[in-house]
């Protein structure tokens, strides 16, 4: 799941440069486009100040000027006092099904979490894992991935690296090799799992439709155009993609960081304390709640509720979670409301305007313009079309908030998507997983500032094993969603 935490304001020249920029260009947008000023774009005065909105919530957006939440309630107030849509119209926005998902995914989180679960399940992969650094290493990966695909990223990435780094405190000179190889196989080994941490924790994230926020931007931008999205039908792309991507990733690491003169000294399995009743609450509800985000929008015309939508399920667990006692003696709930407040709320306020923008833009006729302005791209090939914004946003995301960036993409790739003849789909997954695709650079993701601040990755490996997993990742993007799209 992506992380909220990548969204904080720069406070340095780029925030505040753009936190003049972003009006000053808006502005300027206005001046230009309006009627009254020739109409260069063909907009309508509603359509001029929408896109001078635009502009200016994406230049806030990029350079994080203020904070992201902060940026996503200009629609709120602005809209309603331009005359651009009512004050009710524009709210509605802010309470879309996808963010009751997304809230109820994090407290299961929380849950899963709290009581150990998530911790279970990754010592036991690494336990299966044996001694071989590459099957460790790989271990690490799928570990990270998996937890990724329902928790944060920087939660899954602060959870999975004490467990990795007592791995590279394992690792041992293999017996007969000469002494330059086992060095450089050891640092290669803790460079190759540290970063296995993180972008596992990257790749999961872009499996499930709660795993990562600028999955959630995509999903509003889906029904907006009014294709259904619900945790199935993103699982049906997102997990094929994340599947591919794990032995790809794993093979990249493991060719470009070689550590095949060390071996892992064998350690004992973790006991853990049998698992109480809030535990094993957890487990049901969380497997409840998945099965039915599966099961029921397979059901048959008149077996499946009429209106239940993902959210509301995710909504209902939540409360189960919040409501039902532990029962461990300390009087507090599976998950205690004290705990769940740390939910990123501001990251369901900046869905809520992106959809706001969104809808204003399809309204006031400004995603035709746009739309018209790259009409002459559309003779390229899908793949090649498809494969330039994974690749753009992917080397994008490597210096700004892949929820900022998706936010801002989003309006902009989906007007002119018809023009480029690609579908809402492939829109939608395009710049979704393009936008979470940073692998290079430490300030990419808060995993990679994470695994970074060990002091255990060597920059220029983060670097140069970062830069093809980009380019790699973009091709894989693009192969797939030409199938499965």
């Amino acid at each position: 799941m992506g992380a909220a935490s990548d969204a904080e304001p720069s406070g340095g020249l780029g925030g505040r440069i753009g936190l003049l920029a972003g009006p000053g260009l808006g502005a300027a947008l206005v001046a230009w486009t309006h009627p009254s000023a020739g109409a260069h774009g063909g907009l309508s005065a509603e359509g001029a100040l929408t896109l001078g909105m635009l502009a200016w919530m994406s230049v806030w957006w990029v350079t994080q000027a203020v904070e992201l939440a902060v940026t996503a309630l200009i629609p709120l107030v602005a809209l309603p006092l331009l005359g651009l849509a009512s004050f009710r119209q524009v709210a509605a926005c802010f309470s879309d099904s996808v963010i009751f998902l997304f809230a109820g995914g994090s407290v299961l989180a929380m849950a899963l979490d709290r009581h150990g679960l998530t911790a279970r399940f990754v010592h036991a992969l690494l336990s299966a894992a044996g001694t071989r650094p590459v099957a460790v290493m790989g271990a690490v990966f799928v570990a990270s991935a998996c937890v990724s695909a329902f928790v944060s990223n920087t939660a899954t990435a602060a959870l999975v690296l004490p467990l990795a780094m007592g791995l590279v405190a394992r690792a041992a000179p293999l017996p007969g090799s000469e002494a330059h190889l086992q060095e450089r196989s050891r640092r290669n080994f803790a460079s190759a799992v540290l970063l296995a941490v993180a972008y596992g924790a990257t790749v999961g994230g872009g499996a499930t439709l709660v795993g990562s926020p600028p999955n959630g931007v995509a999903a509003n931008y889906l029904r907006a155009e009014g294709v259904e999205v619900t945790f199935l039908s993103w699982l049906k792309v997102g997990l094929p993609v994340a599947v591919l991507a794990v032995p790809v990733c794993i093979a990249v690491i493991a060719w470009m960081l070689p550590c095949g003169h060390v071996r892992l000294s064998h350690e004992r399995r973790q006991a853990f304390p049998r698992l109480g009743f809030a535990g094993r609450a957890a487990l049901a509800v969380f497997a409840a709640t998945v099965a039915c985000w599966v099961v029921l929008p397979s059901l048959p015309e008149g077996w499946k509720p009429k209106d239940l939508p993902d959210g509301a399920i995710a909504a209902a667990a939540a409360a189960v979670l919040l409501a039902l006692p532990a029962r461990d003696g300390s009087g507090e709930r599976i998950v205690p409301w004290d705990v769940a407040k740390g939910m990123p709320w501001h990251v369901f306020i900046l869905f809520g305007g992106g959809l706001a923008i969104g809808e204003a833009m399809e309204r006031n006729g400004v995603s035709q313009a746009i739309g018209s302005a790259f009409a002459g791209l559309g003779d390229l090939p899908r793949p090649v079309i498809i494969g330039t914004i994974v690749t753009c946003l992917a080397f994008a995301s490597e210096v700004g908030s892949n929820t900022a960036l998706a936010a801002t993409a989003i309006p902009v790739v989906a007007a002119a998507g018809p023009a480029l003849g690609l579908t809402p789909q492939e829109v939608a997954f395009a710049t979704a997983l393009g936008a979470s695709y940073a692998f290079m650079l430490p300030v990419g993701t808060p995993p990679n500032a994470l695994v970074f601040g060990t002091g255990m990755v060597r920059y220029r490996d983060m670097v140069r094993v970062g830069f093809v997993l980009n380019v790699a990742m973009a091709a894989l993007v693009t192969a797939a969603l030409s199938v499965l799209c």
